[in-house]
């Protein structure tokens, strides 16, 4: 091969792995590209009323301290020994939609409310250690914890509160925690283990772990 093919194989390989690396390289992914907007998931529209400030945009904490602000301290146990959750976000919804939680002028004019919480954990091995450890929580024993079908992310739990489908899972560096309640307020008559409501939470949970 003459030094001036050689040269003009050489480029094209260039060329060539520039593009392909341009064509295989995704931006990391922060909680914040999890958190879905109005009608990402169908029906399911941000609660601003919900949020402090009144703002659509999810609500974040970069320490255990901002975190606790927002949730009034609750959010200890995701910060206790050595985990380091680098973002936590919450993100509250509402559908009126849901022929099971439907809206009520004047005990649930809402219908059905859900609260999103997504940690971005330094690691995956962090996110992992966060989901189990947080069964040793007073937040989280005494629970019927049951995997879900079909599965979440690694790993993943739903347990019937007896007011709300609660569901915990992990995926890569993310821990993810999805609550759907029939009401926000005084809550109309619920009937534990209701499959439409508890489908509809495994939708929305689904939706969070696709994008991750």
């Amino acid at each position: 091969m003459t030094r001036l093919g050689s040269l003009i194989l050489c480029t094209t390989l260039a060329a060539g792995l520039v593009a392909c690396g341009s064509n295989n390289t995704t931006s990391i992914k922060s909680a914040l590209d999890l958190a879905p907007v109005d009608n990402t998931v169908s029906g399911w529209t941000v609660n601003k009323a919900a949020n402090k400030g009144g703002s659509a945009q999810p609500m974040t904490g970069a320490t255990a301290q901002d975190a606790e602000a927002l949730i009034d301290g609750a959010a200890a146990p995701f910060y206790k020994g050595s985990f380091t959750p680098q973002t936590f976000l919450w993100q509250n919804y509402v559908n009126a939609t849901l022929p099971d939680a439907p809206p009520d002028p004047q005990n649930n004019p809402l219908g059905a409310t859900l609260v999103l919480y997504i940690l971005q954990m330094p690691s995956a091995d962090q996110a992992s250690g966060l989901y189990t450890a947080l069964l040793q929580e007073s937040e989280y024993t005494g629970h019927v914890w049951q995997p879900t079908s079909p599965p979440l992310g690694t790993d993943s739990r739903i347990e019937d509160t007896n007011t709300a489908w609660w569901i915990n899972f992990h995926q890569d560096v993310f821990y993810v925690e999805v609550m759907l309640s029939p009401s926000f307020g005084p809550a109309p008559d619920y009937i534990p283990g209701n499959t439409d409501l508890k489908n509809e939470a495994l939708r929305f949970a689904q939706a969070i772990a696709s994008k991750i």
